[in-house]
């Protein structure tokens, strides 16, 4: 098949790109010059690149010349952000931009990421614009599978494994609730649902929520860093969504998100693995294999900075 990825360079999206060149699809990425082509390692030399922004139709319409399919991993980035640019700028007008030119092209199949908590009750800018966007994909006639991720792994490296590590000793999480569930997954094994959604009919016009087999609560997962980690910690309190939206609201400058932001994507989800692996059939990674390699991968780049 032939399918234009968007969104190829990123973590989830270059996966995606890899795992379609593996399964022998030609593969056409939409990039900027300044996309970094080398998180495609060796699958690069495999794809074509074709340069131009999902808010410049007439780039897309270059892009999407002679492809059948449709993969959009997106995301509104710091360096988007500080031009001025906002989550309904990318994230939606964005892939609305994607849905127009994709019916006028032809495309047979959209595959699209956004996450889990989306829906029409959403209250910030960011899951709104979320919302509107899987609302055009689902109406604009063109098979789709939409996938709803119940936190990453990924995103372990960068919050929950550092923060534990640098609050050693302690039972307080003072970054919110502990008690509420996830089903968190490799963005890895995403890519490969998304690249096998393309040709399955068990996915066709679904809006899918995905996890891996592990629905534990934010408090476990805290407790298998420290445990991973050698830490004398043991978490048993956090504190409150509503508490964290509120202090969030008087000091919104010292917080990455908004207390809307918050509002949205602090909720509880227990997710039914067996229904994802019903459909895609593969073994999804545990949580525990995941933090056994990356606790001390963390740890050791954080000695190096230290010194």
């Amino acid at each position: 098949m032939n399918v234009l990825i968007v969104g190829a360079t990123g973590d989830v999206g270059s996966e995606a790109a890899k795992c379609a060149v593996e399964k022998g699809h030609r593969v056409r990425a939409l990039v900027r010059n300044t996309s970094n082509r080398e998180k495609l390692a060796e699958a690069k030399d495999k794809i074509e690149f074709s340069e131009g922004d999902i808010l410049d139709k007439a780039s897309l319409e270059l892009a999407m010349e002679g492809t059948e399919a449709l993969v959009i991993s997106i995301r509104l980035t710091p360096g988007e952000q500080k031009k001025g640019l906002t989550y309904k700028d990318v994230e939606l007008s964005g892939v609305k931009n994607l849905v127009e030119v994709a019916r006028q092209k032809g495309i047979k199949k959209i595959i699209h990421v956004s996450a889990d908590g989306v829906g029409p009750e959403c209250v910030s800018d960011m899951y709104q614009s979320k919302h509107q966007a899987e609302e055009a994909i689902r109406n604009s006639g063109i098979d789709y599978t939409i996938f709803k991720p119940s936190g990453m792994f990924k995103d372990f490296n960068f919050f929950h494994i550092p923060n534990v590590l640098k609050m050693g000793e302690t039972s307080m999480w003072p970054f919110g609730p502990i008690e509420f569930h996830m089903s968190p997954l490799s963005h890895i094994d995403l890519a490969k649902c998304m690249i096998d959604a393309l040709s399955n009919p068990a996915a066709s016009n679904k809006t899918l929520g995905i996890g891996g087999p592990d629905c534990i609560t934010q408090g476990e997962l805290l407790n298998m860093i420290v445990k991973e980690a050698g830490i004398k910690a043991n978490y048993t309190q956090g504190i409150s969504k509503e508490q964290l939206i509120e202090m969030v609201k008087s000091n919104p400058q010292k917080s990455f998100f908004t207390a809307e932001q918050i509002k949205d994507f602090i909720n509880d989800s227990k997710l039914d693995h067996a229904v994802i692996k019903e459909i895609f059939g593969i073994e999804f990674q545990h949580v525990e294999d995941f933090l056994k390699k990356s606790v001390p991968i963390v740890k050791a780049s954080m000695a190096k900075q230290e010194k």
